[in-house]
This record gives C-alpha cells, sequence and structure tokens, in this order.
C-alpha cells in the first residue's frame, strides 16, 4: 500500500490566503499519523507581506524559536519560493537588505532565506508576461531552478499548463538528485493538467527520478490529504521507493543527498 510520512508542502497563516496556525497544522499531523511536515509558507512579491518594497519575512528567519518536534512530528523549516523569469530565478534574488551589519546587505533576501531553509520549493506562480513563454522559456525556468543548490523540490510543475521538455527537466532533476512534486492540490485542475501530472509520473518512473506527494494544505483540515495523488501513483503502478517522502528517514535522505550534490 502506498503511503506518505511526511507532507512537505503546506501553508500557515503567514502565507496570507492560508487558514491556520502552525500549531494547528501539526496537531492535524499528529492525528493523522504523520512523522513530519513542511512548513512552507510562500516566499514572493504576490504573496508575501511588503513595506516600502521590501518584504515583510522576519517570522521565516525565526525558526529558532519553533522546536524541532512537536507531539512525536517532525517540523521541517521551508519556503515556496516564487520563480520570478524565465531564467529560474527567485524572489528577490536581486535584492539585498538594507537593514543589519555591512556584511548582512551584501547577501541578498533570497540567499538569506534558503539560508535558513531545511529545505525549499521553487513554483511558478505569477511574474510579469509569464503567460507568454515558449516551451523552451518554461523548460529553461526549470532547469534554472533545479541548478539552483538551494532548491530541493520544484512545485506543482504541471500545474500552471504550460509545456516544458519533460524529458529534459526530469532527467535533470534526477541527475541532481531532486525531486519533483505531485501536488494533490492539482487535481482541483481540469483534466488537461491531471493528464500532465500523470505524464509527469510515469516519466519519473521511467528515469527514476523521486517525486514528494504533497497536500499543498492551506488549512489545518487537508494536512497529510493526498489520496486523488497517490490514486494515480497506485494506477499507474508508480516504484514506491521513488517517493521520497514514504517515510521521514527516507525524506531526510533524499533531501541531504541532494544537498550534497548542489
Amino acid at each position: 500500500m502506498y503511503q506518505i510520512k511526511v507532507d512537505p508542502h503546506t501553508h500557515t497563516l503567514f502565507s496570507g490566503h492560508a487558514f491556520s496556525t502552525i500549531g494547528e497544522n501539526l496537531a492535524e499531523a499528529s492525528r493523522k499519523g504523520l512523522d513530519g511536515l513542511g512548513m512552507a509558507d510562500h516566499f514572493g512579491p504576490l504573496f508575501t507581506p511588503m513595506k516600502d518594497g521590501l518584504p515583510i519575512f522576519g517570522p521565516m528567519m525565526n525558526m529558532s524559536a519553533m522546536p524541532k518536534e512537536v507531539n512525536g512530528v517532525r517540523v521541517f523549516s521551508s519556503a515556496e519560493m516564487d520563480l520570478v523569469d524565465f531564467k529560474g530565478h527567485l524572489a528577490f534574488w536581486d535584492t539585498c537588505s538594507p537593514f543589519g551589519p555591512p556584511e548582512r546587505q551584501k547577501i541578498t533576501i533570497c540567499e538569506s532565506v534558503l539560508a535558513t531553509r531545511d529545505y525549499a520549493i521553487a513554483s511558478l506562480h505569477n511574474f510579469p508576461g509569464f503567460q507568454d513563454g515558449t516551451e523552451a522559456q518554461y523548460t529553461e525556468m526549470y532547469l534554472g531552478a533545479l541548478q539552483n543548490p538551494g532548491i530541493q523540490i520544484i512545485g506543482h510543475p504541471c500545474r500552471p499548463g504550460f509545456l516544458f521538455d519533460m524529458d529534459e527537466v526530469v532527467r535533470t532533476a534526477k541527475a541532481l538528485g531532486k525531486c519533483l512534486e505531485i501536488n494533490d492540490h492539482s487535481f482541483d485542475s481540469p483534466d488537461v493538467i491531471k493528464k500532465r501530472c500523470r505524464q509527469l509520473a510515469l516519466k519519473c518512473a521511467e528515469e527514476g527520478a523521486k517525486v514528494v506527494v504533497s497536500s499543498d494544505a492551506h488549512s489545518c483540515w487537508f494536512i497529510g490529504e493526498v489520496s486523488r495523488a497517490m490514486a494515480m501513483l497506485e494506477e499507474i503502478h508508480f516504484p514506491p521507493e521513488l517517493i521520497a517522502n514514504r517515510s521521514l528517514e527516507a525524506f531526510e535522505e533524499t533531501i541531504a543527498q541532494a544537498k550534497a550534490e548542489a
């Protein structure tokens, strides 16, 4: 039987359009028997609170206030980083904070966040002209994100609905030891998106590339809810050993390997 024991992509109130606290999410994770939960709040100009042109990301930089484990559930510090151009750059990749000592002001805001994450997810949501790209540009975007040493997972790559070279992206993810996400929330999308998710899973199985299966929960009631994604994987007889979050140990090993190979 297929299962996940870590839900690596979930959101809290800090994302601005989610409805639960990290405490509520963790309580639900414990109730459902999960061993790990990723707090992957959005980070980018579309969702992150802004002031004077800069993101308000203080809570993300205060993970020392969170225990590493709550009620038997491992708490992972993550972030869903917005892709902001066809090169695969991430939100605030070229923006330094004017605050702090001079040495800190030389580090971009993006680098500051990535340096403090257990792992990070890169996803496409919105940027100027993002709907007008070509297949080659969307491919370049995902390849650029995969080559970023701070990124370990590409979030819902099929949900935006744009064609990209699936062969090249999957092979690159495999070569770099990184994961592509099968996101249960994508199954709320039109049939063409579900079909693309299936094609991606089949290609990952063919190439031996790992996936993570995530809820993308925006409220505690959907923590660990991946039934539609798992049904699809079972239907195509996806190799369970390629599901990186099938156990806490497998997930931690996958993330550690991706970081080591970066």
